[in-house]
């Protein structure tokens, strides 16, 4: 019998509950400060050689920030992860194809909506973050191949593993629907600005429902590469040929027309803009429409871990590695 049962046996003492989500806090902020203090070693040692790599600058910040969160921080974190010790099981249903094109629907519109709310937020509170605008230029202007590996590739891969595997399992115990939700919580606050914040949150409980439910977190990793492909390289290669364009100011329909036609790369660019938009938009309103449609099917089952609602957030958030945790987040969404 371990503690958690030892405890409930008897009576709610949560000191087990807060030492185990302490210990999964301390994690994430692990990963977070080891990433950030590789990276400034990093540049500093690169300052130091002397090489003047200014005119490269965006690629080899890029270049170290991958090498830095992925190939150094990320190993130590999943070492750190595998000494705290999983806390129930997840499911292993078997769906079929026609339920993961639903998902996948589903998916586009949280992203669609959750990307305009964060917008419309973002613009009411005039709350501008310098990470997130760094991060959009460099997907828009910097080397496309280092954007696949890092946005498609690396970012899927070691996300998923962080706040569905390694955390889910540790956490399924207290229930479906908690897990869910503090998985979306915490993947949304990881990205530290408010305009990533909600669409993050939207597909982090998506994600964190998928792999409860079947188990298997490559589905996951297929799923969060798919979106990133999208918002991550498809339409920044379709925007590039139309900077020119873009920059032109406010041009009449006769002016536009007549620049297009003498640039047909800029005119292909804009219709496969407008094609790609308007097959987001038309996924987004199917995925919204099979929300409605197939929300009674959703089901939540409860944890081996009973716990009230009060009591779980005070065991997940009262404690040190949380805590701490939650604070960095808190500085970074303010930086």
């Amino acid at each position: 019998m371990n503690e958690f049962q030892q405890s409930a046996q008897f009576r709610v003492d949560l000191r087990p509950d807060r030492r185990h989500f302490s210990r999964i806090g301390a994690g994430f902020l692990i990963y977070n400060l080891l990433a950030t203090g590789f990276l400034m070693t990093a540049l500093t040692l690169v300052r130091m050689s002397g090489w003047n790599y200014l005119p490269y600058a965006m690629e080899v910040n890029r270049v170290l920030s991958f090498a830095c969160m992925y190939l150094l921080a990320f190993p130590i974190t999943v070492w750190y992860f595998r000494m705290i010790p999983k806390f129930g099981s997840v499911r292993n249903e078997k769906w079929e194809f026609s339920a993961w094109v639903v998902v996948f629907l589903i998916g586009t519109a949280l992203a669609y909506l959750g990307n305009i709310v964060g917008n419309l937020v973002t613009e009411f509170f005039n709350v501008h973050s310098g990470n997130y605008q760094g991060l959009m230029d460099m997907i828009q202007d910097g080397n496309m191949f280092l954007t696949f590996l890092t946005v498609v590739i690396g970012a899927p891969i070691v996300e998923e593993l962080l706040f569905r595997k390694f955390l889910i399992d540790r956490v399924i115990g207290y229930g479906e629907k908690f897990s869910v939700l503090l998985s979306g919580i915490l993947f949304g606050l990881m990205h530290g600005n408010l305009n990533q914040f909600f669409y993050a949150f939207a597909l982090g409980c998506l994600f964190a429902y998928i792999y409860c439910k079947t188990g298997e977190i490559r589905n996951t990793i297929f799923f969060h590469m798919l979106i990133n492909l999208g918002g991550g390289v498809i339409v920044p290669l379709l925007m590039r040929p139309l900077g020119d364009f873009l920059a032109g100011g406010h041009l009449s329909i006769m002016e536009s027309v007549s620049r297009l036609t003498e640039n047909p790369l800029q005119l292909l660019s804009l219709l496969l803009l407008e094609g790609y938009a308007i097959v987001q938009l038309l996924a987004a309103l199917a995925g919204l429409i099979l929300f409605f449609v197939f929300k009674k099917y959703i089901r939540f089952y409860p944890g081996i871990r009973r716990l009230s609602s009060e009591q779980l957030i005070s065991a997940a958030v009262v404690n040190g590695g949380m805590a701490a945790f939650l604070i960095l987040c808190l500085v970074t969404f303010l930086s």
